[in-house]
């Protein structure tokens, strides 16, 4: 992709400024070194921030993405700017608490540090004039805010950007206390997360001495605020940060909402969807003979996926001049000879689906199995 083009400017908020570009559905985001707290009320410089934020925010969506997580980041341009896909903001900011911190621990009398189960989920309106209230699921749908289906579809990608982060972040040795995220959508209707992940945004004590090492020491006036940023950003982008390292080692919780696509029809936890019967000559009475069977394995991204295979496709047809051709999805076929007892045999093959031909929290399977011959 080349370089974009600034254009005018969209949008400035507390800590960025948004441009338009000269590519179609993209923006360019500029990180500052301004910094405020208390709504505003508290305002200073942090030497570097912006610089800081902007590195911090794309290795953190590189490793999201390399888990199946959407965000709106496409690429970095500079030190304090990163190229992004335009989105309709959802008005709610996620506040998702693994600790009592900060508000929450003096809005309750209780003291910070404390393990929070189950972790809490937060909504704010996101209104600098109102100062980011607090609202309630009953609030935000009467005044418009969001729909029943919005709230749970929030719900479930923000508490799995939290495990994907909770195991990211310790990682390189912090301790994710609570974070605030946004998500938007784009122009198909998808929802992903925008804004950035940064000691601007995250609660990061170190795990071994609970030293914090975000956007509180500037709240508290505990010094070292530059200092701090300064080493966020030197572990994720240690090896141990390394978003492919990450993808490989990470385990979503057993309660987490990875793997679990409702639309993508009926299924399991691990992505299988079911393509209903097998063939007629794979039943046997339940009593099975060692017989030849022949299974096939489709393998696709789940609708909530990004497809950027799809999506070159796509353009590559429009541009010869496809004209009914309204998406593309790309995914893989798997021929599978097997032998064995059939209920064996549709045992094993649910198993290396999900564990080996296929990425359970990216991708749906489904399985067609019938007797050789």
């Amino acid at each position: 992709m080349n370089a974009p083009a600034r254009k005018e400017l969209l949008y400035e908020g507390k800590a960025k400024r948004l441009y338009a570009t000269d590519q179609p559905g993209h923006v360019l985001v500029e990180f500052k070194d301004d910094a405020t707290a208390f709504n505003a009320r508290k305002r200073g410089t942090i030497a570097g921030k912006g610089a800081a934020n902007n590195a911090i925010s794309q290795r953190v969506f590189r490793a999201l993405e390399a888990v199946g997580v959407p965000t709106h980041f496409v690429a970095g341009v500079s030190d304090t700017e990163q190229l992004v896909r335009q989105v309709k903001i959802v008005p709610l900011e996620v506040v998702v608490r693994n600790r009592a911190a900060g508000s929450f621990a003096a809005r309750y009398g209780v003291p910070e540090g404390g393990e929070l189960a189950p972790k809490v989920v937060e909504w704010c309106v996101k209104s600098d004039d109102l100062g980011d209230p607090p609202i309630n699921d009953a609030a935000a749908v009467a005044l418009g805010l969001a729909t029943e289906d919005d709230l749970a579809e929030l719900f479930d990608l923000a508490t799995a950007v939290n495990d994907a982060l909770r195991a990211y972040f310790a990682g390189v040795g912090l301790d994710l206390v609570d974070l605030k995220l946004e998500f938007g959508r784009l122009e198909d209707g998808s929802l992903v997360l925008a804004d950035e992940v940064s000691p601007d945004t995250c609660r990061l004590w170190d795990l071994g001495s609970g030293e914090r090492l975000d956007k509180d020491r500037f709240r508290r006036d505990l010094g070292g605020v530059e200092d701090a940023y300064a080493e966020v950003l030197r572990r994720v982008s240690s090896e141990a940060g390394d978003p492919e390292r990450f993808a490989a080692s990470f385990e979503p919780p057993e309660d987490s909402p990875f793997g679990d696509e409702e639309d993508a029809g009926p299924h399991d936890h691990a992505g299988h969807r079911d393509a209903g019967p097998a063939h007629e000559g794979d039943h046997d009475g339940g009593h099975g003979h060692a017989h030849g069977h022949r299974a096939v394995v489709s393998v696709m991204l789940k609708p909530s996926i990004l497809d950027p295979q799809g999506r070159a496709v796509l353009g590559t047809l429009t541009r010869l001049g496809y004209d009914t051709v309204r998406d593309v999805r790309v995914g893989k076929r798997i021929e599978v000879a097997l032998e064995g007892e059939p209920d064996r045999v549709r045992a094993q093959l649910a198993d290396m689906a999900e564990k080996v031909l296929s990425n359970p929290v990216m991708e749906a399977y489904e399985l067609e199995l019938e007797e050789d011959g």
